[in-house]
């Protein structure tokens, strides 16, 4: 005698859609909604009511396949987001569930188009896809998609983005990704430098007077390629830390390969404390002095609160004075020395430079406090301490009274 199965507890929709690959569950619940000219709130209410799914709540799998009329195998192999561990048993190992390493996106509208779908719908990719490569559409935001085929470094940045995710690892990736992406903004809104090659992008989108914003797409694409740049540099473990082996050779191999990356002309001697390379260098040097945690990777995490770098280098100039007899550690900057033994006070020449240049910034300020020479602007009158308050050679208070200065002059010879 045949059994007969249990009929289902939800009526098929008139219309039914088949799902896309890696779609996510809501989405295809949307489309299924807007093919049968219904709310998708309503649908969702509809699953949801347990009076209507008496004797107790179905399953959301089984409630979206009574909905479609296709079976749970097919369900479970297009809709990852409906995958649990007991329901991934008897599928294959390419759909078993999925881990931090995606995310949910916008699927390519053309792509869409070629399979008969004129509806937006999102689908699960890895962690490093911000575009189609198929057809060239940035689909990374929530906004609408354009085409970045006329700029082919946009699309050579998304392939150089998988093998950088491929050849060390999702995680690694997206700590590269964000590290690079802070140092960027930084350079080019704070101080507005090395940003020729991004604007040149973002002129190709935005038109010469147009605005744009932080969070404008356009102006995220433009940077993109850049950035990438930047993260394959700070993802491999032998670039990374070639500013750690005390050897100047490999610290000047670092800074050329940031400036062939992304910041031509960029020169480290001159760069301030809120550089965000240097601030990095700093804290990635204390970091690596931490027991156990030598050489960190860019995916370990990181559980301390570093020092700010002015207790940090006050602390290090106490432990580091010239009258103790540990001579295994820079002077300047702390990395520990090829020879624990050796007479060298500093493990390369930009650590010996910036400890010259502080130095004689120092004994410049004590001449100037002894002297308490000053100085008065002949414009405005404004006093001020030569060499401490403003430069020993200074002339002026400000540049709006050299200015000033010089406009007088100026009609003075005119006349």
């Amino acid at each position: 005698m045949n059994r007969r199965l249990p009929p289902p507890r939800l009526r098929k929709l008139p219309r039914t859609l088949p799902p896309l690959h890696h779609e996510t569950w809501d989405s295809y619940v949307y489309r299924l909604a807007a093919a049968n000219r219904i709310s998708h709130l309503e649908l969702h209410e509809h699953v949801d009511n347990r009076h209507r799914l008496h004797p107790d709540p179905l399953a959301l799998v089984d409630a979206i396949s009574d909905l479609s009329g296709h079976p749970r195998d097919r369900l479970l192999k297009a809709l990852p987001d409906l995958r649990t561990s007991d329901l991934t048993q008897g599928l294959p190992p390419a759909c078993h569930l999925l881990d931090h390493g995606w995310r949910v996106q916008a699927a390519c509208t053309l792509c869409l188009a070629a399979k008969g779908v004129f509806t937006r719908a999102r689908h699960w990719v890895r962690t490093s896809t911000r575009l189609c490569l198929r057809h060239g559409r940035w689909t990374d935001t929530y906004h609408d998609q354009f085409d970045v085929r006329p700029l082919p470094e946009i699309i050579q940045a998304q392939r150089d983005h998988h093998d950088l995710a491929r050849k060390h690892g999702w995680q690694t990736a997206v700590v590269a990704m964000r590290q690079a992406g802070g140092w960027c903004w930084r350079w080019w809104e704070d101080g507005r430098r090395f940003r020729k090659q991004r604007d040149r992008r973002l002129r190709h989108f935005i038109p010469p007077g147009a605005g744009t914003y932080r969070e404008d797409p356009r102006l995220i694409a433009s940077a993109y390629p850049d950035i990438v740049a930047l993260a394959d540099l700070l993802a491999s473990p032998e670039l990374r830390g070639l500013p750690f082996t005390g050897n100047s050779q490999d610290f000047s191999r670092f800074i050329r390969e940031v400036r062939a990356r992304v910041a031509p002309g960029y020169r480290y001697e001159g760069a301030g404390v809120a550089d965000p390379l240097v601030r990095w260098i700093e804290e990635e040097r204390y970091y690596r002095t931490l027991p156990n945690h030598p050489f960190p990777m860019p995916n370990e995490p990181r559980t301390h609160n570093p020092e700010p770098l002015d207790q940090l280098t006050r602390r290090l100039n106490d432990l580091l004075s010239p009258d103790t007899d540990d001579r295994g550690s820079c002077a300047s900057c702390g990395t520990k020395l090829k020879a624990p033994k050796s007479n060298k006070l500093f493990c390369s020449t930009v650590c010996r430079s910036r400890n010259w240049r502080r130095q004689q910034n120092d004994r410049a300020l004590r001449d100037a406090a002894s002297r308490q020479q000053t100085r008065e602007c002949p414009v405005c009158g404004v006093t001020w301490l030569a060499g401490l308050e403003r430069r020993a050679d200074a002339r002026f208070c400000s540049g709006r009274c050299r200015q000033a200065d010089h406009r007088r002059r100026s009609a003075l010879y005119d006349r």
